[in-house]
């Protein structure tokens, strides 16, 4: 657990990534290059296959019963599984189907990780397509041999949202 608060202290610094990402963010990310990275990318991909069923449970199941949500289109941060599934209530009713745009996969042991980087996210805003582009953090851990978001937090690009 050390290791997971000295890493998101060097995230919150900016001190974790080696180089500066590509300035739009508009281009899908690379492929993994190691199978513990592979697993730990495709734990965005359960999660985006849970927002697709349109079921906030669906999308909750994915989160430590402890985990943190710091959401993009809200000011309240969420801290409770109902107060999580409150949120996915409102944001399932957007339509979102994400792209992760650039990203980096930390491995910070046996049972813990980190995912952070860029993601758009294709949604239905007032009747009309859009897209939002935003910063992510997935901290993620290993609970009973299954993946759980222990922290989410996602937070707007300064453009936030651009008409297709």
């Amino acid at each position: 657990m050390k290791n997971l608060f000295f890493v998101m202290s060097l995230l919150a610094s900016g001190a974790v990534f080696a180089e500066a990402p590509p300035k739009k963010y508009d281009q899908v990310a690379a492929a993994p290059a190691t199978a513990a990275e592979k697993e730990i990318a495709g734990l965005f991909d359960r999660w985006n296959a849970a927002l697709a069923t349109g079921k906030p449970a669906e999308v909750v199941k994915l989160y430590a019963p402890n985990g943190i949500l710091q959401p993009t289109v809200s000011n309240k941060i969420r801290a409770t599984p109902a107060e999580i599934e409150e949120y996915f209530e409102h944001f399932l009713l957007l339509k979102p189907k994400g792209t992760i745009n650039y990203r980096q996969i930390r491995l910070l042991g046996e049972n813990s990780a980190l995912d952070s980087g860029a993601y758009t996210f294709e949604i239905v805003k007032d009747g009309k397509p859009a897209k939002v582009r935003a910063r992510y953090t997935y901290v993620y851990e290993k609970i009973k041999g299954d993946w759980k978001i222990l922290n989410h937090h996602s937070s707007a690009m300064p453009e936030f949202v651009e008409e297709k």
